[in-house]
């Protein structure tokens, strides 16, 4: 009986596996096709498809490395050998390789093409099928653009499987943020396929050569290519300097490089590889004049946290320019008074440290009220705002901090923190995502390089934390500083939007590193219902003044993952929500789960949980700008789920609903969705693949009242019923 009732199991566990591995299979998407799809989407015009124009994608860059660099003998006729001619629409391109550089009379050659764009493909590879078109509809349709690049994937020889034929896959997609300055004076990503306008090409390039900064070499180097990808990273250089590219205002008429969001080069490897090392030639910027830091911290009731982070501040910075030191405490007891009173009053000054100064005020906790406090208090004209559990352990921290804060074009400047003694990043900007804003990178090792550089070098971001934020006065109050009514959560992140509104770019300084020890001061948003509640209600007011930003970011593209919180920087053919999934129909099932085990290895994940409108919109209905439809009228709830030490697929989940008051609980049919983040995290569990959920209640499924989340599993091969509880709630008003 025992081996029959083994028997019987085994092939409902094969049954699940069989049926597990096919819904795998049909929720794990290939970039390949996606890309594709996305593309056809586009409706590029046959004629940019023509058979000549192909002709020109293909033959002209395919193995162009190999075949057409020979030596040359210093003919400018030979330059013809690294350009190309050709005309659309009554347009001239000319493409040029940048080797074109490297040969005698070859900068000649460049300034007098007859010529409305040229075209630099920088690498190897292949321009895209779509790229001609949408460059030129791009130039036409904004006559302030000079320059434009786009994004690229690799493209790579796959044996099939069936008749082992080579087909070509494509693969690594490199997605890029709009212009952004910052990260272009770091390094150059444009990447392989740059497109200007030719007299501002030109005109750059006559200026650079009549300064000696353009030279061509009759010698051959070591590395060809990188001196010629060097000079053609200066030609751009300068071409977006003489138009006002380093300026205040990002609107459209004002930004002289465009983006076009969409691939338009393939690389034989990734570009990024081949140019991650080019670096613009230092230039001396001298960091004095009629200024002074004001260093804010809030703190109360945390002395030797505190002092941890002055004492870093005074032993470890090396500082050309004059600082001093604002302690802002809401209301420490009697006795931490004292001893932050007596320990402050004993720091040296120094001729660059002039002192610290102690504001006790005693009020509820609200950081921006405290930060807004420090601010009118502060003598400088530059700020920084810290948190008191920051440790320094970088010299030049705030000379760099200092280097792009005080840039007309820029807002607020942040850093990369790490988690103490460690290379695990804590945050590296703030990114704002649909769900909302978020830490990328976050618990990640900063020893690897992770998407392209994100955690290396410069970078504009939208946001930073104001666990460590520096401004000038003059972008601080025309910010009108902190806002009050955000007193725990996202005041830093309404900041930062408002400054980027106001026309400056934020930016990250992942070369200035600090450790941040997290959470020392009041703990982690989310620990408990009230908390919960609170974010929430801070994150709705949040959007509710900005709705134009809710789901976007001009340095996030939107072939990102946007729809969940991830660490990594993922395509978003991994996670794409979609809503046109049905209702879910909910069912009270109190005694089912009143029947089964609560055990904690059951996980649940809450990542959203909200009014369908919101979630679209980022505000609720009664602010909202659109006005609701019916399809609107419910919630949308999103997560992932699995459990520890079993075989998931042979699990079935269902979601569940508790209420507070009376105890009743409903159960919520999902949608599985694949999870490659999670499925990363658990190298050694089984089956979790799917770990991932979703699903749409309507409206009126749901009394008013307060509910929290959990989730119940059914094993498909047993008896066994398991539960667990999440800490998510969600709170179902009246009015709505």
């Amino acid at each position: 009986m025992t081996d029959l009732k083994q028997c019987v199991k085994q092939i409902l566990i094969n049954k699940q596996h069989r049926a597990y591995e096919k819904e795998v299979r049909v929720r794990n998407l290939n970039y390949d096709r996606w890309i594709r799809e996305k593309e056809a989407a586009l409706k590029v015009e046959e004629s940019f498809s023509s058979q000549k124009a192909k002709s020109l994608t293909n033959d002209f860059l395919t193995g162009v490395f190999e075949s057409r660099e020979r030596k040359n003998e210093g003919n400018p006729s030979k330059c013809d050998e690294f350009c190309l001619k050709y005309e659309i629409e009554g347009q001239k391109i000319v493409f040029i390789l940048p080797k074109i550089f490297l040969i005698p009379g070859g900068t000649d050659f460049v300034g007098n093409l007859s010529a409305d764009v040229i075209l630099l493909a920088l690498y190897d590879g292949k321009i895209s099928e779509i790229a001609l078109e949408l460059i030129l509809q791009k130039f036409k349709e904004n006559e302030n653009l000079i320059l434009i690049y786009g994004d690229e994937d690799v493209r790579r020889k796959n044996t099939g499987k069936e008749n082992g034929t080579q087909e070509e896959e494509r693969t690594d997609p490199w997605f890029k943020p709009d212009w952004s300055p910052d990260r272009f004076l770091s390094g150059f990503y444009f990447g392989g396929l740059v497109a200007v306008r030719a007299k501002a090409f030109q005109e750059a390039l006559t200026c650079l050569a009549e300064a000696g900064t353009a030279e061509e070499s009759e010698e051959e180097t070591a590395d060809e290519l990188t001196d010629a990808l060097n000079i053609c990273y200066r030609i751009f250089y300068e071409v977006i300097r003489r138009h006002n590219g380093f300026s205040k205002g990002h609107g459209e008429k004002q930004v002289p490089v465009g983006h076009i969001r969409q691939v338009l080069f393939h690389s034989t490897e990734s570009g990024y590889e081949q140019i991650r090392e080019l670096r613009l030639p230092a230039t001396e910027r001298e960091l004095f004049g009629d200024f002074l830091l004001s260093v804010i911290i809030p703190s109360k009731d945390n002395p030797e946290v505190l002092f941890q982070c002055v004492h870093s501040i005074l032993e470890k910075t090396i500082a050309n320019y004059p600082y001093e030191i604002l302690v802002v405490d809401n209301g420490s007891s009697g006795e931490n008074r004292k001893n932050i009173m007596v320990g402050l009053s004993r720091l040296e000054k120094t001729d660059k440290f002039l002192g610290c100064r102690y504001l006790y005020q005693p009020m509820p906790f609200n950081f921006s009220r405290m930060c807004n406090l420090g601010a009118k208090e502060a003598k400088g004209n530059l700020l920084l705002f810290l948190n008191d559990d920051m440790e320094v352990i970088q010299p030049d921290w705030m000379t760099l901090m200092v280097e792009k804060a005080l840039l007309p074009y820029v807002g607020c400047v942040g850093t990369k923190l790490l988690y103490p003694d460690s290379d695990i990043i804590q945050h590296a900007g703030i990114t704002n995502l649909r769900v909302g804003p978020a830490h990328k990178l976050q618990f990640l090792s900063d020893g690897q390089v992770h998407y392209f550089g994100m955690n290396r070098g410069v970078h504009n971001m939208l946001g930073a934390t104001g666990a460590c934020l520096m401004m000038r006065r003059e972008v601080f109050e025309e910010a009108g500083g902190f806002r009050e009514e955000l007193a725990v959560a996202f005041n830093d992140v309404d900041l930062c939007y408002t400054v980027y509104e106001n026309g400056y770019y934020n930016v990250v300084r992942n070369d200035v590193v600090l450790y941040h020890h997290e959470s020392l001061s009041r703990g982690k948003d989310g620990e408990s219902e009230e908390k919960q509640l609170r974010l929430l209600k801070e994150k709705d007011i949040l959007y509710e003044h900005h709705q134009e930003l809710y789901g976007k970011d001009p340095f996030y593209h939107p072939y990102l993952t946007n729809d969940m919180l991830e660490s990594e920087y993922s395509p978003a053919y991994r996670y794409e929500v979609t809503l046109s999934m049905p209702w879910a129909g909910a069912a009270l099932c109190t005694e089912e789960v009143q029947n089964a085990r609560e055990d904690r290895c059951l996980v649940v994940g809450m990542e959203c949980a909200v009014d369908l409108y919101k979630w679209q919109y980022g505000v609720s209905p009664s602010v909202g700008k659109v006005k609701p439809s019916s399809d609107e009228m419910g919630y949308y709830f999103q997560g992932y789920s699995f459990v520890i030490g079993a075989d998931n697929a042979c699990y079935k989940k269902k979601l569940l609903l508790k209420n507070k008051e009376n105890g009743a609980v409903l159960g919520i049919p999902m949608e599985q969705r694949y999870r490659q983040d999670i499925k990363n995290n658990l190298k050694d569990q089984l089956n979790v693949d799917l770990t991932g959920f979703a699903a749409k209640l309507q409206k009126n499924a749901l009394t008013p009242g307060v509910y929290q989340f959990g989730m119940l599993a059914s094993d498909q091969c047993s008896r066994q019923k398991l539960v667990n509880w999440s800490n998510w709630v969600l709170e179902v008003s009246t009015d709505e």
